[in-house]
């Protein structure tokens, strides 16, 4: 990896993006190896991105598709990092799961997929319940309590999407 990863640092931009959404600029690179114990070549790509606000960063990622176009491949990287800030941050900061107090994999994997449920059954309260930016998460509480009220004598809105 090591090698790859400067030979691809000294070679020249494949392509180059302008005003990329939150970006100024977008340059690309990227290089095909092999690797012992893996039958097919691997794609090698660096995005370095250049933010509006002057900061740089950069992402690399090694994948097998060598057909996917490189826009493409940005696009799932950046929707793959959102849903790790988003998702997984907010279930660590918010869902108290710093340390997970089963053991065993079942058990995990258990609390993990209620959480997701829960987390998702909250968001899509929010998003579709909700009008106004909620103030307050006891405000929120109070809102989700209130539908769920309401879901118990009015079960037509399991369903409706207003």
């Amino acid at each position: 990896m090591r090698f790859i990863k400067k030979k691809t640092n000294k070679s020249v931009e494949v392509e180059v993006w302008e005003d990329e959404r939150e970006f100024e600029k977008v340059e690309v690179y990227e290089s095909t190896f092999t690797m012992d114990n893996v039958e097919q070549p691997l794609r090698f790509v660096k995005f370095a991105m250049k933010h509006k606000d002057k900061r740089r960063s950069q992402v690399m990622i090694v994948t097998t598709c060598m057909e996917m176009t490189l826009k493409s491949l940005f696009k799932i990287i950046r929707s793959r990092w959102d849903i790790e800030n988003s998702i997984f941050n907010n279930l660590k900061n918010e869902c108290g799961l710093e340390h997970c107090f089963v053991h065993g994999g079942k058990a995990v994997e258990a609390v993990l997929y209620l959480i997701f449920i829960a987390s998702n059954i909250l968001q899509l309260f929010r998003l579709r319940r909700l009008k106004k930016h909620i103030k307050s998460q006891r405000e929120m509480v109070r809102l989700l309590l209130k539908g769920l009220y309401q879901l118990k004598y009015q079960a037509e809105l399991v369903l409706s999407s207003a």
